[in-house]
């Protein structure tokens, strides 16, 4: 299928007017030609021809009436030498007449003059004999000759009368067909102006859709189907606005992150030494109470277990605001991945859980902080692994696997490290809370492991994503996104 351009598309549609109008023009133009050239020839060809007959009718009539006239008088024989010399002088103006006619109009025109200079030729060898004839014998050759030049003026009258005829015809039908072709041109010229604001409409709802963007509506988007550079224009337009909605959605997660953390750091630092402090008294209380199985014992036991717990969380407060920049080096995440297999295996062996390894090969080193990338998957899998404690062991299955993205021509290359397990799955109306600080929906869980999962991956330029349910309703991926070194 043929791809236009914007530009194209106008200059085709200004073209179809131009050359329809053009077309219009033209037609008229040798209209209005042609019927001026059968004016002429009625007005300076037929007309004229028609004049010279009629004059040589009448001096053809005058000469007959003199030899008809019972009182013939003297000077009779001298009158109608001048008057046959007169005729002949003239047949002999019309014959060059026709002559010059006959080269000047068309063929079919040609063809009836050539008939008329017959009988002119017919008519001045009519002439020659009645003139060599003594006057009261010619009377018959000069009757003959009026006849003749009478049929010549019939014929020469029907033709002009079938050519006004045929100009009239021709003037109508010429009239009715610039009317069609103006009409035509018309048409053409609103086909094109629909045409050119069918393909300008979409400029105007980006624009509006620019305006929305700039009133801050970075969900706002264009349809943006069409194969020309509007259609272009409108998926740059969709990519800007999905760039500045996630570079909006960073911002506030991480000024939202910034004021949770200031607020943690400041709370675990007047907790921590009190909690030291009434851990250490606990202990000694426990030891004093060593060789005693009593209530005191398992009371100050108890207390220790649950400074020991307050301590964990407070150290997790740190990390969530204390969280260093990553150390960015060349890491392999296939021999990563397998490594944090090995060291859960046994864990989630004790959990039920199965655990299979779909590796892709050949898949490149990224820039990645090795620490951080093992906390953020180690969370992960740790979380999945939560997800189906609730489900038969035989059930409690999960895949960690690692695949190329971004193979396309026009897409950034990277990797993709997918943890998916077959639990209950997580409904889509949680999908945007569970990376908000402080929710959660695990007993006794802190809500930081996925907002710091997802704040250090945004940290190494990558994408933390969560696709839920999967299959039946049921089943989990964490997709996290890696650009390639």
């Amino acid at each position: 299928m043929l791809r236009l351009s914007i530009r194209s598309k106008i200059l085709l549609g200004f073209v179809v007017v131009l050359l329809t109008f053009g077309a219009a023009t033209v037609y008229g133009a040798w209209a209005v030609h042609t019927l001026g050239q059968q004016l002429r020839l009625v007005a300076l060809g037929y007309s004229n021809l028609r004049l010279e007959l009629q004059d040589q009718q009448t001096i053809q009539a005058n000469l007959q009436r003199r030899l008809l006239d019972p009182d013939k008088g003297p000077r009779l024989s001298d009158e109608v030498a001048v008057d046959r010399k007169l005729r002949q002088v003239r047949l002999q103006t019309t014959q060059q007449h026709v002559d010059e006619l006959r080269r000047n109009l068309p063929i079919a025109d040609a063809l009836f003059l050539e008939q008329v200079q017959a009988r002119l030729r017919a008519l001045s060898e009519l002439y020659t004999v009645t003139d060599s004839l003594p006057l009261p014998s010619a009377v018959q050759g000069e009757e003959q000759a009026a006849r003749l030049l009478q049929q010549l003026s019939s014929n020469l009258t029907n033709k002009v009368i079938e050519v006004v005829n045929a100009g009239s015809r021709y003037e109508a039908r010429a009239g009715l067909l610039t009317v069609g072709l103006a009409l035509m041109a018309t048409l053409c010229s609103l086909v094109v102006l629909l045409l050119v604001q069918a393909t300008l409409r979409p400029l105007r709802r980006l624009s509006d859709s620019a305006k929305e963007v700039a009133r801050g509506n970075y969900r706002e988007r264009v349809q943006a189907d069409s194969p020309d550079e509007v259609g272009e224009l409108g998926r740059e337009f969709n990519a800007m606005a999905a760039a500045l909605a996630e570079r909006e959605e960073r911002l506030r997660r991480s000024e939202q992150l910034a004021a949770v953390g200031k607020m943690a750091a400041q709370i675990t630092h007047e907790i921590r030494n009190p909690l030291t402090s009434i851990g250490l008294n606990a202990e000694l209380l426990a030891d004093d109470f060593a060789d005693d199985d009593s209530e005191a014992r398992k009371i100050a036991q108890a207390i220790v277990k649950e400074v020991d717990r307050l301590t964990d969380i407070t150290e997790q407060y740190l990390r969530f605001a204390r969280l260093p920049e990553p150390r960015l080096e060349p890491a392999e995440v296939n021999a990563m991945l397998t490594s944090l297999h090995g060291f859960l295996q046994e864990e989630l062996g004790r959990r039920g859980v199965t655990v299979t390894l779909a590796l892709a090969d050949a898949i490149p080193k990224v820039m990645a902080d090795d620490n951080q990338l093992r906390q953020v998957l180690l969370n992960l899998i740790r979380n999945a692994a939560e997800a189906m404690a609730e489900q038969p062991p035989s059930e409690r299955k999960l895949t960690i696997g690692s695949r190329l993205t971004g193979t396309g021509p026009q897409e950034r290359p990277g990797i993709a490290v997918d943890i998916i397990d077959n639990g209950p799955g997580i409904p889509k109306e949680r999908h945007r809370q569970i990376f908000e600080p402080f929710f959660t929906t695990k007993k006794g869980g802190t809500g930081l492991g996925l907002a710091l999962s997802l704040e250090v991956i945004s940290r190494h330029g990558g994408q933390l994503v969560l696709k839920s349910p999967l299959a039946e309703g049921r089943g989990t991926r964490f997709t996290v996104e890696l650009p390639t070194t």
